[in-house]
C-alpha cells in the first residue's frame, strides 16, 4: 500500500464513522419516529464541482409537483434548486437501473441541450435490461425466494415470472392476484406459486407441514407486501395493551381478526412432493383441506387459546366471501380492490425511489394517523395523505402499471431537487421533500458499481440454469454468491440478506469502510489487469496525458468531471508512476463517500 492511500485511509475511515445512519454525533437531535425521513434527512454528500441547477421558481411538471410545492408555499418552506444534468443521471440510473450510468451516455447526456432531454431519459431506463434487473431482483427479495424454501428450480421459475411482469408491464393486481390464487401441482413448473410457498412453517420434520402457522404467515406477509400493515404483534396477542404507544389502529385489532384474515387459506394445502425419492423443496398447492381451525397447535408463536373452526373475514372492512365462492379468489378480489392495496404499493415504491415514504416505515401504516383528526398528543403518520390518494388513484385509472408509476416520480421535478440545500438545513424540512434524501448504494448496486466501472468482472454462476452473469441484480438469489467467498463477504457487510432468516439493512459500519479499503475483491478489481478499463487507457491509448486520464475516471466513477484541485492531485498522482497512479486513484474513487453514496 503506498504512504498516499495509507493517508488517505485514515480520512476515510473517520468521514464514513460520520456519514453513516445509525451512528450520528452525540449531540446529535434525537430522530423522530418518521422512519427513514429521519436519518436520511440528516446525510449530506460534499461533492465538488457536481453542480446544481441555478436556484429560482420550480416548475411543476405533474400533478405530484403541485402537491409538494404548494404545501412547501403555504407553510413558507424553502427548497433545494434543482439537481444539475450530472447529478441526475448518476441518481435516475441508480434508482432506476442499480447501475451507474456508461460514461460516454452520460457525458452525451450532460451536453444535450433538448429540453426533453430528463424525460427521455427516464423512458429509455424504463425499457432497458437493467431496469428489469434491478426490480426483478428487488420483487424477489420483497418474497425472499431462495432454494432452500423454493427449490432451487422453483426460485429460478419465479424470478422469470416476475421478469415477464416487469417486462409487459402487467398490471400489478393481476399479477398480485395470480400469486394469491393460483393452484400447481408442482412450484417448479408454476411461477406464481412459489409465493405462498415461501410462508409455510415446518414443524418437526420435512413433512410436517403446520397448516394453521403457514395460513397466519401467509396473513401477515400479505398484509405487509400489499396492504402496509405490519400484524406481526396481533398474530400472538390482542392490540390493546400492547401497541398503544406505536400503532394507534391496530390497539383495536384482536388476535381472533387475524385469524379470520388466515382463515381465506384455511382450505389451502401446500405439501411437499414427498413421494419424490430424491428430497426436495419441491410443493404443490390445492383448496382441498379443512378450514382454519383455532385450537390448533402452534410452533412459532404462543398457543391459540380458542376453539373451532374460524370463518373468514377481511381485516379492514369485515366482508365475508360469497357463499360458494373459493376463499382465496375472494381474498384476492377484496384486496386488490380496496383503496389500500394501491395506496401501499404506490407508498412503497415512492419510498425506493425518494429515500423514505410518505408513510414510513412503508409496511406500518396506522390508519387513524394518516391525516389531521388526531388524538391528542400524536402527529400525522403520512406527510402528504393527499399525494398519497392522488397517487393511488393514478394507479388504479392507468391499470396498475409499475412503468408509470416509476416514470411518473422520475419525472417530476419533486424528484429531481438537488440533495444541495442553499442556506440552513432544519429537519422539519424532510417531511416537505424540501431536497433529494441521500442514501447508501445497496450491497448489490456496491458490487456493481465496482465491477462496472474498473471493468474486472467476475462470472456468478445460476444453479439449473447453465449460465453465468456478471451483475449482482442478475443473479437469482444471494445463494449464488457463496462458492465465491470474497465477493460473498463483501455483499454480507454490506446488507444483503439471505432471504431465509436475515433481514436487509441499510445501516453504515466501519467494517464496510475496512473493505472498501483493503478487501481482496477491491483490490483485485483496480488494479490496472488485461481486459480492465484503466489497463485498456494506459495501453491503448499511451498518448492521453494525466490530466484527460483524471477526468475518464472520475466521469466513469463518479459520474462528474474532477474539478481543478482534484485535477492537479490527480496529476501529482500519475506523474511519477502512471500505472501504480492510475490503480491509486480508482481506488481512491471507490472510497470516496460520493461513490458509496447515491444523492
Amino acid at each position: 500500500m503506498t504512504a498516499f492511500r495509507v493517508a488517505f485511509l485514515l480520512w476515510t475511515a473517520s468521514a464514513w464513522a460520520q456519514q453513516r445512519p445509525g451512528m450520528l454525533p452525540k449531540d446529535h437531535p434525537a430522530q423522530p419516529s418518521q422512519g427513514r425521513l429521519a436519518g436520511a434527512s440528516k446525510l449530506t454528500v460534499s461533492v465538488a464541482g457536481r453542480g446544481a441547477a441555478p436556484s429560482g421558481p420550480i416548475a411543476r411538471r405533474n400533478f405530484i409537483d403541485e402537491f409538494v410545492f404548494s404545501k412547501m408555499a403555504k407553510d413558507g418552506i424553502p427548497n433545494a434548486p434543482l439537481s444539475g444534468d450530472w447529478e441526475f443521471a448518476r441518481r435516475v440510473h441508480l434508482d432506476l437501473t442499480g447501475r451507474l450510468p456508461d460514461p460516454e451516455a452520460a457525458e452525451k447526456f450532460v451536453v444535450s441541450t433538448d429540453p426533453d432531454k430528463r424525460d427521455k431519459l427516464v423512458d429509455e431506463l424504463l425499457k432497458s435490461p437493467a431496469y428489469l434487473a434491478k426490480w426483478t431482483y428487488w420483487f424477489s427479495d420483497l418474497a425472499q425466494v431462495n432454494s432452500n424454501r423454493l427449490g432451487t428450480d422453483g426460485r429460478n421459475l419465479f424470478y422469470q415470472y416476475i421478469q415477464d411482469f416487469l417486462h409487459l408491464d402487467r398490471p400489478y393486481d393481476e399479477v398480485v392476484t395470480e400469486m394469491l390464487t393460483t393452484r400447481a401441482a408442482s412450484n417448479y413448473y408454476v411461477g406464481p406459486a412459489s409465493y405462498l410457498v415461501r410462508w409455510v412453517v415446518i414443524g418437526d420434520n420435512c413433512e410436517d407441514e403446520v397448516h394453521e402457522d403457514t395460513s397466519d404467515e401467509i396473513a401477515i406477509w400479505t398484509a405487509k407486501h400489499f396492504l402496509g400493515l405490519n400484524l406481526q404483534c396481533v398474530s400472538c396477542h390482542d392490540g390493546r395493551r400492547h401497541l398503544e404507544k406505536i400503532n394507534l389502529w391496530l390497539t383495536e385489532r384482536k388476535r381472533a381478526d387475524l385469524w379470520k384474515q388466515a382463515a381465506f387459506f384455511g382450505n389451502t394445502r401446500i405439501l411437499r412432493r414427498t413421494e419424490i425419492a430424491t428430497t426436495r423443496d419441491e410443493y404443490s398447492i390445492d383448496d382441498k383441506g379443512k378450514g382454519y381451525d383455532s385450537s390448533a397447535r402452534s410452533v412459532v408463536r404462543v398457543p391459540r387459546a380458542s376453539k373451532g373452526q374460524v370463518e373468514p373475514a377481511f381485516l379492514l372492512t369485515g366482508e365475508k366471501p360469497r357463499p360458494g365462492q373459493p376463499l382465496r379468489e375472494e381474498f384476492a378480489r377484496m384486496l386488490t380492490t380496496h383503496p389500500q392495496f394501491a395506496r401501499a404499493t404506490v407508498n412503497m415504491f415512492w419510498a425506493e425511489m425518494m429515500g423514505a415514504g410518505i408513510v414510513d416505515p412503508v409496511d406500518d401504516f396506522d390508519f387513524t394517523r394518516l391525516d389531521g383528526k388526531l388524538p391528542e398528543g400524536w402527529t400525522a403518520q403520512a406527510t402528504h395523505p393527499e399525494l398519497l390518494d392522488a397517487l393511488a388513484k393514478d394507479f388504479r385509472e392507468n391499470g396498475h402499471s409499475m412503468r408509470r408509476l416509476f416514470g411518473l416520480i422520475a419525472k417530476s421535478s419533486a424528484y429531481q431537487l438537488s440533495s444541495r440545500f442553499p442556506g440552513e438545513w432544519k429537519d422539519s424540512y424532510a417531511r416537505y421533500w424540501a431536497r433529494k434524501l441521500v442514501r447508501r448504494l445497496t450491497a448489490e448496486e456496491m458490487h456493481d458499481a465496482i465491477v462496472k466501472t474498473t471493468g474486472v468482472y467476475h462470472n456468478i454462476p445460476v444453479p439449473n440454469r447453465g449460465l453465468t452473469v456478471k451483475f449482482a441484480t442478475e443473479a437469482r438469489s444471494p445463494e449464488d454468491f457463496r462458492r465465491l467467498g470474497d465477493v460473498n463477504f463483501f455483499l454480507e457487510a454490506f446488507g444483503q440478506p439471505n432471504r431465509d432468516y436475515s433481514q436487509r439493512t441499510n445501516d453504515g459500519a466501519i467494517t464496510q469502510a475496512v473493505l472498501l479499503m483493503n478487501s481482496p475483491m477491491v483490490k483485485e478489481k483496480i488494479k490496472a489487469s488485461p481486459g480492465s478499463f484503466v489497463e485498456s487507457l494506459l495501453e491503448a491509448r499511451p498518448e492521453i496525458g494525466a490530466g484527460e486520464l483524471a477526468r475518464r475516471l472520475f466521469v466513469r466513477f463518479l459520474v462528474r468531471p474532477p474539478d481543478e484541485t482534484e485535477s492537479a492531485m490527480a496529476a501529482k498522482l500519475l506523474a511519477s508512476n502512471r500505472r501504480q497512479g492510475a490503480e491509486d486513484l480508482q481506488w481512491l474513487l471507490v472510497n470516496k463517500l460520493e461513490f458509496v453514496f447515491n444523492y
